[in-house]
């Protein structure tokens, strides 16, 4: 029974080590996706839907990468909650609710990046009746994206916030990730429910920039058998 918990122990650590590392890596791809993230700028429906089908490529690539990306962190923090202990209640609510916000941002992801270049490229846009009809469309899915990101961002950093309320019951590193997370996370929920930052392109990137400083150092704490 000793050996064997000898042997479980250097294992245990590698599987963090390898997690964390994961996670940085995943973050940091996550970041250079966002940079590339394409963006229309006309609030002309003809204009708008030309530019939509030119950056489609684009943005299927970039979206496709997002969307990997998320899982990959999500796997990462998973094992982050798994070694904290997930019959802690903070712990616990804090997956629960990283994991619902990773689903709907999911979903916020394919609207952007798939649905609407896949509407503009089948529907017709010929006439000024056409235009109207894809105008009204485009409005739904920004309305879908736009509220299903806010939810996703909201969630994800009530996750954060949640695990760094249980760091904080700790001293030393752990308590430092506790007090950034609570900051990573409290910053960017508090702008998006009061409406003081928009998720355009921009602000998703803000919002990817501040969870990604919390995701990084977990990362490096996991690889270092910190926490």
């Amino acid at each position: 029974m000793h050996d064997e918990s000898l042997r479980a122990a250097p294992a245990s650590r590698r599987q963090a080590a390898i997690a964390g590392a994961i996670l940085g890596i995943a973050t940091l791809l996550e970041i250079a996706a966002m940079a590339r993230h394409p963006s229309v700028h006309s609030s002309n429906a003809a204009d708008a839907v030309h530019q939509i089908g030119e950056l489609s490529a684009l943005s299927g690539w970039v979206h496709g990468a997002l969307l990997a990306l998320m899982l990959i962190v999500a796997y990462g923090l998973s094992e982050f909650a798994l070694r904290r202990g997930l019959r802690r209640p903070l712990i616990r609510a804090g997956a629960i609710a990283y994991a619902a916000g990773v689903l709907v941002m999911l979903g916020a992801a394919m609207v952007s990046g798939f649905i609407i270049s896949d509407l503009v490229a089948y529907t017709p846009h010929a006439t000024t009746t056409d235009l109207q009809i894809n105008a009204q469309l485009l409005t739904l899915c920004r309305i879908l994206n736009q509220t299903w990101a806010k939810f996703g961002a909201v969630a994800m950093s009530a996750g954060i916030g949640l695990w760094s309320v249980d760091l904080l019951r700790e001293a030393g590193v752990a308590r430092a990730l506790g007090v950034l997370g609570l900051l990573a996370s409290a910053v960017p929920a508090v702008a998006i429910v009061f409406g003081w930052m928009h998720l355009d392109v921009h602000g998703m990137t803000a919002v990817v920039l501040m969870q990604a400083v919390w995701c990084i150092a977990v990362g490096v704490a996991m690889i270092r058998s910190r926490i």
